[in-house]
């Protein structure tokens, strides 16, 4: 299943980044993207995420994909805040309620916290 189809895509700021960039990324599929720096890696991904429009060429999500990225530099704003704290915050106040459990989940995981979620060896 095709989850993200890019077709010709560019983009120029002061200079071009990259152009005529053509990708298919299907269900399951991991991707690496390795270039030098300042040729659009974080670029591309915001353009992705659809926080940046692209100068060309276009992108097409699968319904109900949604795409997100973490910046390479951590805002000023959030530099004295707990990761947890600062996932939790960016949830819509709905789905804080609804779905704090999930930062909860990954937190659990992530940590192998067994007093929290029961599990993790």
């Amino acid at each position: 299943m095709t989850l993200i189809n890019i077709r010709n895509l560019g983009v120029t700021l002061s200079t071009p980044l990259f152009s005529r960039l053509n990708l298919v990324v299907n269900a399951g599929d991991r991707i690496g993207l390795v270039a030098a720096n300042g040729r659009g890696k974080s670029t591309l991904l915001r353009c992705l995420a659809g926080t940046m429009e692209a100068s060309e060429g276009e992108i097409t999500r699968s319904r109900g994909l949604k795409v997100g990225y973490v910046e390479q530099d951590v805002p000023k704003t959030l530099m004295d805040r707990p990761f947890y704290a600062a996932v939790l915050e960016m949830l819509s106040i709905d789905q804080r309620l609804s779905e704090s459990w999930r930062v909860d989940v990954w937190r659990c995981n992530r940590l192998r916290c067994p007093r929290r979620c029961g599990g993790g060896r």
